[in-house]
C-alpha cells in the first residue's frame, strides 16, 4: 500500500494556486525525504514547456527514490510526449459514465473502450507502469466499469485509479467500491478522492482498508473546488494507527508550511496532525488525565509529529490540575491559598489562560495577596 501524491498536479489546478519551477523541486524533494512512493508532477502534454527541465531538475536533486508519473488524457500525442520523459510511471485518464463520455469527449461506451485499449497498449511500449484512471468512477454503471476494467488489464495495464470526481462517495460505498473491482481482476487499485462532502482522507483509508494498494493525496488537500485527501493526514494515520507507513512524520509540517507559502495559505492552528494548538489543552479533566497518563486524551505523541504539548490555566481549569502542576514546580499552597488561585485564574480568563510555565509565578504572587 502506498501514496501517490498529486499536489505537483491536481494541488496546482486550486484557483489562484501556481508554483515557480524552484519550488515545485523544493516540494518534491520534501515528499521525497517524508518517504512518498509515487509523485504525480503535471499534466502530459507538450504545450507544458517546465515539464522536461522540471521532471530533470527532480531526478538531479531526488534521483529515484520515489516513482515521477505524469497524468494523460487517452490521446496518441500526449502519450507519446510523457514517452520523450524520464518517468516511471504514466497515469492515462478517461470518463467512465455515460455523462462525462458524451459531455467531454463525445463518444459511446464502444469508442471508449476501444480508446482505452489503443492508449494502454500505445503507453505500454514506453512505460512499465501504465495505470488508467477512471474519472467519475463512484457514479459509473457497474457493468461499464467492469467492462473498461478488463478492458484494461488485457491491454497489459498495471493499475486502475477509481475517482469519486465530485466527492459523493462515502467510506462504506467507496470501500465496496473497491473491493468489488479487486475481486473481479488482478490489477492494483487506486483510489483519488475529492472533498465536497469533507470525506477525502476517511474515504482513502477506507479504500485503504478494502483493499487499494494506491491512494491520491496532495498537501493541505489543495485541489478543485474543496480539495482533495490531504497527505498530511494520510501518511500519519497509515504510520500511526495502522502501522504499515513508513514515512518521516517530523517532516510534514515543514512541508505543509512550505506550500502554504507558496500557495498563499495559512495553517489554521487546530489542523490535524500538523496544527501549533492541536497539543493545546485548558480543560480540567483533561489536563489532569495528560498529567497522569498523556495518552489518555492524545491520540499519538506530539514527538511523533514534531508537536509539543501545551497545558493551559484559565477559566476551564480544575483544582487538582492546578495542584498537580504547582507541586509538580515545587510550588506547595495551603487550601485556601489554593482556592484563592483557582478562582483568581478563573476571574481573569478574559485575559487568556496562562501556560503551565506561567502558574508558579502567578500562584505565588496571589497566595500572597
Amino acid at each position: 500500500m502506498a501514496i501517490i501524491d498529486s499536489t505537483l498536479r491536481e494541488g496546482i489546478q486550486t484557483v489562484g494556486v501556481a508554483f515557480s519551477l524552484a519550488e515545485k523541486v523544493a516540494v518534491a524533494g520534501e515528499l521525497v525525504a517524508i518517504g512518498i512512493e509515487e509523485i504525480e508532477i503535471g499534466i502530459a502534454t507538450s504545450r507544458e514547456a517546465e515539464l522536461a527541465p522540471l521532471v530533470a531538475a527532480i531526478r538531479a536533486a531526488c534521483g529515484r527514490k520515489a516513482r515521477l508519473a505524469l497524468w494523460s488524457r487517452c490521446r496518441a500525442e500526449d502519450i507519446a510526449f510523457a514517452a520523450s520523459l524520464d518517468l516511471d510511471v504514466l497515469s492515462l485518464s478517461i470518463p467512465v459514465t455515460d455523462r462525462l463520455l458524451m459531455s467531454k469527449m463525445g463518444c459511446s461506451r464502444r469508442e471508449a473502450l476501444a480508446l482505452v485499449e489503443r492508449s494502454v497498449r500505445q503507453a505500454g511500449e514506453a512505460f512499465a507502469c501504465v495505470s488508467l484512471g477512471l474519472e467519475d468512477a463512484t457514479r459509473a454503471a457497474p457493468e461499464f466499469l467492469d467492462a473498461v476494467v478488463a478492458c484494461a488489464a488485457n491491454a497489459g495495464a498495471s493499475r486502475v485509479r477509481l475517482a469519486d470526481t465530485v466527492g459523493l462517495g462515502s467510506p462504506g460505498s467507496v470501500g465496496r467500491l473497491v473491493a468489488r473491482v479487486r475481486e473481479k481482476n488482478g490489477l492494483a487499485v487506486g483510489f483519488h478522492g475529492h472533498n465536497d462532502f469533507g470525506m477525502a482522507t476517511a474515504n482513502a483509508i477506507a479504500a485503504l482498508e478494502a483493499g487499494a494498494g494506491w491512494i491520491d493525496a496532495t498537501v493541505l488537500g489543495l485541489g478543485e473546488r474543496a480539495g482533495n485527501a490531504r497527505l498530511e493526514e494520510v501518511a500519519a494515520y497509515r504510520t500511526l494507527r495502522q502501522g504499515m507507513g513508513k514515512y518521516d512524520l517530523i517532516r510534514l509540517r515543514a512541508l505543509c508550511h512550505r506550500v502554504a507559502r507558496a500557495a498563499g495559505r495559512e495553517v489554521a492552528p487546530q489542523q490535524p496532525v500538523i496544527g501549533e494548538a492541536i497539543f493545546a489543552c485548558e480543560t480540567g479533566l483533561h489536563l489532569l488525565g495528560l498529567l497522569d497518563d498523556p495518552a489518555s486524551y492524545e491520540p499519538f505523541a506530539p514527538a511523533m509529529v514534531g508537536g509539543e504539548r501545551r497545558l493551559y490555566f484559565g477559566a476551564k481549569s480544575g483544582r487538582r490540575a492546578v495542584e498537580r502542576t504547582l507541586d509538580a514546580a515545587g510550588v506547595r499552597l495551603s487550601a485556601p491559598a489554593l482556592e484563592k488561585v483557582v478562582c483568581s485564574l478563573r476571574r481573569q480568563s478574559e485575559e487568556g489562560p496562562l501556560a503551565a510555565a506561567e502558574l508558579p509565578d502567578f500562584a505565588r504572587r496571589v497566595a500572597s495577596w
